[in-house]
């Protein structure tokens, strides 16, 4: 506080800038450094007033502050831009004391006026550099020489998960440790110290387990004078540029690694699971830790096999082989059953694996992420896994290099698949060739003319690969000349037509000892995909022993039917001769009886009557005769009555002669299901048979028997007589038999003869329905 008895004399030649003003604010005096800093004289600044001097964006700020500090009178300092003699803007800082009277009232305040401008800039300055390293991207980081943090931005403050407030001050290592990856940290100081500058790679382990890679630049902060004062760091987060890289890398080698699987697999001969090794064998370098394997679905029972596992042992694998996928089998057999990804992050604590996880404790296996490798049909095929020996859940990287094998193993176990099913259809190809003789070949129409003959040609017609041309020439020169021309007209209409869909034809074809071969040629075309022809494929088959086979079969057809005719021939000769022979010994002499009776008659009258009814009687013997000639020729009994009452008729008229003894059985409505013709050729055979009976066996007994199964008639004919030898029989040619057995065939029925000298016949007929 200052009493306004201070006279003015006392600031008038002070260096620095005073002014006094009233209780109002208005100017009283300025001194001289007043006047030569603003350029105006003092009459002039208590004319106009000292706010005409001030920069008019400060002016109400700084009025209304004067006049805050009117009404409280405490001293103050107040900073506001203010015109200098140079006619531009200068910050200043007015200081200010109020003066009071003797009477202490408040008489206004004496102002010292300082020049701040440079001052101001350097704050301003230095405000926006601390904004510019607190709002970088970049870590920022500074230490003294006892490496105590003096900077710590914000960039650091999250790339570290470190509050600034908590580290500065403090040593550094004391929160952060870096590890360096081409160098230790001993080697990168020694560096700075000698180049005052050190930049490489190091990366820092979070506490919560990330990993962050940065580019870091170090140098040392310098006074004036140029003394080491601190240490500076500029730390870049090159993670992401680093995965970024990693993943390239790793795309580049997986490419090149994928590239060398699909030429492996392009190899004959190499097997899936050499192929699948060296896969899983790259895959595990491009992860550190990760032990991958592939299971393999047995199509039959559905079981479980390792086809793959470089990295685990023979034992595990050994352990878990032909297990069934289920719906808590671990992840793999999980993953194959839900048709869907499963990942295990931590064995011990997934259900999944309750009942195998002693398995995985007993081989160290703490993680397991498991994908079903499925086919185009929604079939698994197999399954690719990944363990770790830690517990794990996949980054996405991994995931998608998992998808990536999944994918490729699918396509080379399907080429596999296709590769077997090939194999084995070739194989059997061969094989149907070399046991049937068929030569396949594959003519090339629309290149070079060229014919690829297969194996069997070579072998059916004795020619050698080398010494042959492979066109249709060469094939053309073998046809027979008189079948050349209509073979080839025949061919070339084919092709050019193209109306049907296969060729087929027959034709002699020359072979290499100059014999021609029968052969059947049949081939179809293959178009390409503007619809024209370039291939026919097709087959030969050398028919000439076929042929000559038909040739035999329908000459032995056509002496049967002869014999068979022949049979029948003597079958009505025989008749005829029987016929002849029962009228001639039996109704021609009752007919000459009773004619002779018819004579005596005329002469003897009185036997006349008596010799009447012997002729009448002899005539009645004649008609039975007749009629039982009729019967055994053509029994109405079996157009009116059917066959079973004919039989038994036969057997009653048999049985009336007392020569023998006969029985009939039947079972199964024959009548019903034989027809006509089968009946009358079954009643000629039962006629046959008997009269052999009664004629040639000297049996008692007979037995007929007769029965309807589905679909074929049995017939069994059996005597207790003295049998005979079936070679001798048939030496002698015997008719009876013979015509038996032209009558079993015209049926293709089938007839079997069971008998011996001594003892007895059994004849058994079959005849189809």
């Amino acid at each position: 506080m200052v009493t306004t008895g201070i006279p003015y004399g006392n600031y008038a030649n002070m260096p620095a800038m005073v002014r006094i003003s009233n209780e109002q604010h208005n100017l009283l005096c300025v001194n001289k450094s007043w006047s030569q800093y603003t350029g105006l004289a003092e009459e002039e600044l208590l004319a106009e007033g000292w706010s005409a001097i001030l920069h008019p964006d400060d002016l109400p700020e700084t009025a209304e502050k004067y006049e805050e500090q009117l009404k409280l009178q405490l001293p103050f300092t107040i900073e506001y831009r203010l015109k200098n003699e140079a006619g531009g803007y200068r910050w200043v800082r007015d200081a200010g004391i109020p003066r009071f009277t003797a009477q202490g009232l408040f008489d206004g305040f004496i102002l010292t006026t300082t020049d701040i401008h440079q001052h101001k800039l350097d704050n301003e300055e230095n405000f926006m550099k601390a904004q510019a390293i607190n709002n970088v991207s970049d870590v920022i980081i500074s230490t003294d020489l006892q490496f105590r943090v003096t900077v710590f931005n914000k960039a650091a403050e999250i790339m570290y998960g470190i509050e600034a407030a908590r580290i500065l001050g403090r040593p550094i290592r004391d929160y952060i440790d870096h590890k360096y990856p081409d160098c230790t940290r001993e080697e990168a100081l020694q560096e700075l110290y000698l180049k005052d500058s050190w930049q490489g790679l190091a990366y820092y382990e979070r506490a919560d387990g990330k990993v962050t890679y940065m580019h870091c630049s170090l140098v040392f902060i310098k006074d004036q004078e140029g003394r080491r004062i601190g240490i500076a760091g500029i730390h870049r987060d090159i993670t992401s540029l680093r995965e970024a890289e990693a993943a390239r890398f790793r795309q580049e080698q997986l490419l090149l690694l994928e590239k060398q699987v699909l030429e492996m697999n392009a190899l004959p001969g190499i097997s899936l699971k050499t192929i699948t090794d060296y896969f899983l064998e790259g895959i595990e370098t491009f992860f550190p830790g990760m032990l991958c394997s592939v299971l393999t679905v047995d199509p039959e029972d559905g079981g479980l096999t390792h086809l793959s596992a470089p990295s685990i042992s023979a034992e595990y694998t050994s352990m878990i082989r032909n297990i069934r996928p289920g719906p808590s089998v671990g992840s793999c057999g999980t993953a194959i059953y839900r048709k869907e990804p499963v990942i295990t992050s931590d064995i011990y604590l997934d259900p999944l694996w309750d009942d195998y996880r002693y398995l995985a404790d007993k081989f160290d296996l703490k993680a397991c992420w498991s994908l079903p490798i499925i086919n185009s049909r929604g079939e698994v095929l197999a399954t690719i896994a990944a363990y770790h020996r830690v517990p794990k859940t996949p980054t996405q990287a991994e995931l998608t290099v998992l998808e990536r094998v999944s994918n490729l193993l699918r396509v080379i176990i399907e080429n596999k698949n296709a590769e077997a099913r090939i194999r084995a259809s070739h194989e059997r190809y061969l094989l149907v060739t070399r046991v049937t003789n068929d030569v396949v070949w594959d003519w090339d129409i629309l290149n070079n003319d060229n014919i690829h003959w297969g194996d069997g040609f070579y072998t059916l017609f004795g020619y050698r690969p080398a010494y042959i041309r492979n066109s249709s020439g060469f094939w053309e020169s073998c046809l027979h000349p008189d079948d050349r021309e209509r073979v080839i007209k025949r061919l070339d209409l084919f092709i050019t037509s193209n109306k049907s869909r296969t060729w087929e034809d027959e034709y002699r074809f020359k072979k290499a000892n100059g014999t021609y071969a029968l052969v059947h040629d049949r081939g179809f075309l293959i178009f390409d995909h503007e619809g024209k022809v370039n291939r026919m494929v097709g087959s030969m088959q050398d028919i000439t022993e076929k042929r000559e086979l038909e040739k035999q079969l329908l000459k032995q057809e056509l002496e049967k039917q002869k014999q068979v005719a022949q049979a029948v021939v003597n079958a009505q000769e025989k008749e005829r001769a029987d016929i002849g022979k029962d009228l001639h010994d039996n109704v021609n002499q009752i007919l000459t009886t009773a004619k002779l009776y018819l004579e005596m008659a005329k002469h003897e009258e009185n036997e006349s009557t008596t010799l009447i009814n012997r002729c009448s009687d002899n005539i009645a013997d004649a008609i039975n005769e007749i009629r039982s000639i009729s019967r055994s020729l053509v029994p109405a009994s079996i157009g009116d009555l059917g066959l079973v009452v004919s039989i038994q008729d036969l057997v009653e008229n048999v049985n009336s002669t007392r020569q023998l003894e006969m029985e009939f059985y039947h079972q199964g409505d024959v009548d019903a299901t034989i027809d006509e013709k089968r009946k009358l050729m079954l009643f000629r055979i039962i006629q046959e048979q008997v009269n052999n009976v009664l004629k040639h066996a000297g049996a008692v007994r007979a037995f007929i028997g007769l029965t309807v199964d589905p679909g074929v008639i049995n017939l069994t004919i059996q005597d207790n007589g003295k049998g005979f030898e079936p070679e001798k029989v048939k030496a002698k040619k015997g008719v009876g038999l013979s015509n038996i057995a032209s009558r079993v065939q015209l049926f293709n029925g089938t007839i079997n003869i069971s008998t011996a000298p001594g003892k007895g016949c059994t004849l058994n007929i079959n005849v189809p329905l």
